[in-house]
């Protein structure tokens, strides 16, 4: 299992928002790896299946970052992972590159 901790900004303060990324398990023809955001309000909890243990966390990784991008605390601008405005560390499939902010534009978004 592997985390990450985030950082919502509340209005009672500031609020940790665990990120937990599963080790993947094989299915019936296919891996599957599932994942965990623990926002304040209740958390969520998704996967995503490749054809090998290494895709099935890399699009779960994928799927992190656009939960991440899509909420509305980074809409808001109330999420960090270390410092506002550096972005999360997670890959963004290339539809959503737009949206990246920080350190996550500069290592994906080709000049």
């Amino acid at each position: 299992m592997l985390t990450r901790t985030l950082t919502a900004t509340m209005p009672e303060g500031d609020i940790d928002v665990p990120i937990t990324l599963h080790v993947p398990i094989q299915g019936d023809g296919y891996w599957e790896c599932q994942f965990d955001i623990g926002w304040p309000e209740g958390g969520k909890s998704s996967r995503a299946r490749g054809f090998d243990s290494m895709q099935a966390t890399y699009l779960a990784m994928q799927a992190i970052a656009v939960h991440l991008y899509a909420s509305h605390y980074h809409a808001e601008g109330k999420l960090r992972w270390d410092k506002p405005g550096t972005g999360y560390g997670f890959p963004m499939p290339k539809p959503g590159y737009d949206d990246l902010i920080g350190e996550d534009r500069i290592a994906q978004v080709p000049d």
